[in-house]
């Protein structure tokens, strides 16, 4: 059985054989077993031609001779149905719309609105054209199945379509249109398109959106479903606009019944943001279209890049909530080489961070998630959703925070929900739905508060502060097997009741009510300091190029450094050329072939000038690399401070590097210690004694249970901290308020990687 967690593997440059080989190794001895072929910006190999073939054939190689298994994605980069950009060169399959109001009503016409910069001028694909989704079948599904067609149903175990959609092309003032669409209109609600189109009250945009629902579910996600079914994959991937229902009703007609229609469906969460209003509503969502082999949620690729392992661990949780047991990582890149086109926001799940041995720990906290995905929850309130009433309002500024608004006053409520499409259930539970001025209704009882509908209500779990009154932030579930989970969704640590029990919430934490074990009171000694201090890799960091500005280096002394210089540019140190002409190998494995790298320089204490151009958030122009401790200084220009590495450490101080750093000290362990407790850090955390592994850590709480062989002994003590790739990019909010334009902004760094713990302490059982 393959576990839960799947890398979006990004086929960025011309990787080799023996490149896909480790790449894939690496992935298997770091607990990730599941692949997803990703065609994306930075690949250099000319998509669905027969050298694309040629290296999925080394993934599925690979990945046979390492028992993992792989999906396929369906396009190159996103939305899918346009084969990179082959069905709409007929111009009879690309997607149009018709104005419904103004001026133009009854104009029938097509056009992009394209990134062109990122996608290139395309238009979008016909996904209500039975022929242009032959078309994209043809180029892409049928071409894997002629190369691959063994692998199909025992390596290759699925295929993600990425945010299909027919509303693309709209404005306000149009919808999708296809061929017949008058006729098909006709012989559904058996009246006249044109007619009920220029009359306000026919309820022409919600038929109309039925009518779109009805034929793109059955031209794209049937048809491509049941070629899916006949080949022994499964069907998967999210749809645009699953978040909120107003563009969700634009974009697919009615979200619901189109996405049920899912082998596997999935929704978009990529921002891995717990403060968003829509967050609850659009996990909902993939809850109530949960297909026969579960549910999957496209996870973290709006970063940031040192996004904490607690923080992801909740959120693998949070959506197994709302039944989803397939966790899609995005995105796991062969090179960085895409960062310059996909240049605002980065994350990576490769060996490039250093801290990627945690993924092991993770790969093991998502096979738990998908257990807590596999159970069932029954909901104190059903919650209508409001297609019909989005769908009559499609082309009007339309308000449905009334909708999250409900959602997540439920949610702080600590009640549970459940979305309906048109179907109630007969099960005794009430249904609350829509009037068509926002208001709330259940039965013949209706208000336009929120909480006025949660006091009606009352929660089978109880989920307080000290003071006895509801928090925010934390979500609670309660399964039918009588468990339950809460999760913190601050990242702060914070203290609550949950019935009547005082507990500790880490930041980003999840409690489980089946696996808590309640240990008995416990004293705590400070370990002695001071540690020594060994930094295994040379630092790095970038010198960031506004508007090809110089930055400043200044250097408390005489140094000795090293610059890394993108090959495809070049840079100046004081008015010289950096000449680099040394392999990168001192670089991140997905940057080495990208770089070269000089032999050393000695700079001068003071000030030294670096100019390069073409410098990119996440694939700088030029790195500095050496023996010290740096400081981005955000103004003007880039400014990077360089000074001594520390050599020694005490409790409670915190510095800032790059990689795997080492604590070590000769400790006397008291007679009766039975562990080591550390407080204060959210990195990766690993203790050894005497050369042997104690444990390791991804998140709080940082216990490490000691062997009584060693109390009353004197050991060596080492303690190893992993960061992520993040401290080599420098103050990347300083570039995102710099810059004239982001087009996708990620999720903010709520703090830098800082090395060090606020406590260390040797952990004694009460007397």
């Amino acid at each position: 059985m393959h576990k839960p967690l799947i890398t979006m593997s990004a086929i960025t440059g011309s990787p080799s054989e023996n490149d896909i080989r480790n790449y894939m190794r690496n992935l298997k001895e770091n607990g990730i077993d599941q692949v997803m072929l990703y065609p994306r910006s930075g690949c250099e190999i000319e998509y669905l031609s027969d050298r694309w073939f040629c290296t999925i054939q080394m993934f599925l190689k690979a990945a046979e001779q390492l028992d993992m298994a792989v999906w396929l994605y369906d396009e190159f980069n996103w939305p899918s149905g346009d084969a990179g950009g082959r069905v709409t060169q007929n111009e009879a399959f690309r997607l149009k719309s018709i104005e419904i109001r103004g001026e133009n009503i009854g104009r029938i016409r097509f056009h992009s609105l394209h990134n062109a910069s990122l996608f290139g001028e395309k238009f979008f694909p016909d996904l209500l054209s039975h022929e242009a989704v032959d078309a994209f079948i043809e180029c892409t599904h049928k071409k894997y199945d002629e190369w691959f067609h063994a692998y199909f149903g025992t390596v290759i175990k699925g295929i993600f379509t990425d945010e299909p959609a027919v509303g693309y092309c709209c404005t306000q003032t149009s919808i999708p249109y296809y061929n017949g669409m008058e006729t098909d209109y006709a012989k559904k609600f058996n009246r006249d398109f044109d007619a009920d189109m220029k009359s306000d009250g026919s309820n022409f945009c919600k038929n109309a959106a039925a009518l779109i629902a009805d034929r793109f579910r059955e031209c794209y996600i049937e048809k491509i479903g049941s070629w899916c079914r006949a080949h022994g994959v499964i069907l998967t991937g999210h749809l645009m606009s699953d978040d909120a229902p107003l563009q969700a009703t634009r974009q697919n007609g009615n979200i619901l019944e189109v996405l049920s229609s899912f082998t596997m469906p999935g929704i978009d969460e990529i921002r891995t943001d717990f403060q968003s209003p829509h967050l609850l509503t659009l996990l909902s969502t993939v809850e109530a279209a949960k297909g026969d082999s579960g549910a999957m949620a496209e996870l973290f690729a709006l970063g940031p890049c040192d996004m904490t392992y607690a923080k992801k661990r909740c959120m693998l949780f949070l959506t197994a909530c709302f039944k989803v047991n397939h966790y899609f990582l995005a995105v796991s890149h062969m090179d960085l080489s895409g960062n310059r086109k996909i240049c605002d926001y980065f994350n990576d799940f490769s060996a490039d961070q250093p801290d990627f041995a945690g993924t092991r720990l993770l790969a093991a906290e998502a096979e738990a998630a998908s257990g807590y995905a596999d159970k069932d929850f029954t909901p104190d309130i059903y919650i209508r959703y409001p297609t019909d009433l989005c769908a009559n309002h499609l082309t009007d500024d339309f308000n449905d925070r009334f909708f999250t608004d409900m959602v997540n006053a439920l949610s702080f409520h600590q009640l549970q929900w459940k979305f309906l499409d048109r179907e109630t259930p007969q099960d005794g539970i009430p249904v609350l739905e829509f009037t068509e001025n926002s208001a709330y209704r259940l039965g013949d009882w209706i208000t336009t508060d929120p909480q006025a509908v949660c006091s009606r209500f009352k929660a089978g779990i109880s989920v307080t502060d000290p003071a006895g009154h509801l928090p925010g932030g934390l979500f609670v579930r309660r399964f039918d097997d009588g468990t339950f989970i809460v999760l913190n969704l601050y990242d702060e640590n914070r203290m609550v009741k949950i019935n009547g029990m005082d507990v500790e919430l880490h930041s980003y934490g999840v409690w489980l009510s089946d696996r808590v074990f309640i240990a008995p009171g416990r004293r705590r000694i400070g370990i002695p300091d001071p540690f020594r201090v060994r930094c295994e890799f040379e630092n790095t960091i970038r010198t960031t190029h506004l508007r090809s500005a110089a930055a400043e280096l200044h250097s408390d002394r005489e140094r000795t450094v090293r610059f890394a210089v993108r090959k495809d540019t070049s840079a100046c140190l004081n008015g010289r050329k950096i000449e680099c002409s040394e392999p990168a190998r001192a670089l991140p494995a997905g940057m080495r072939t990208l770089y070269d790298i000089s032999k050393p320089v000695t700079l001068k204490k003071g000030v030294s000038m670096v100019r390069a151009e073409c410098d990119y958030k996440y694939l700088p122009s030029v790195f500095v690399l050496g023996d010290f401790s740096c400081r981005p200084e955000s103004g003007e220009i880039c400014r990077v401070l360089l000074r001594d590495r520390k050599s020694e450490w005490r409790a409670g101080e915190f510095f800032s590097d790059y990689g795997k750093v080492e604590f070590t000290a000769e400790l006397s362990v008291p007679d009766c210690a039975c562990g080591i407790e550390l407080k204060g850090t959210d990195l990766y955390t690993r203790i050894d004694i005497n050369g042997l592994m104690l444990g390791e850590k991804i998140c709080a709480p940082y216990l490490y249970e000691l062997d009584p062989a060693y109390k009353g002994k004197t050991v060596t003590v080492k303690i190893t901290q992993y960061s992520s790739i993040a401290p080599i990019f420098g103050d990347t909010d300083y570039i995102d308020k710099a810059s004239e334009k982001v087009q996708w902004r990620g999720t903010p760094s709520t703090r830098k990687t800082l090395f060090g713990f606020q406590e260390i302490n040797w952990v004694l059982p009460c007397e």
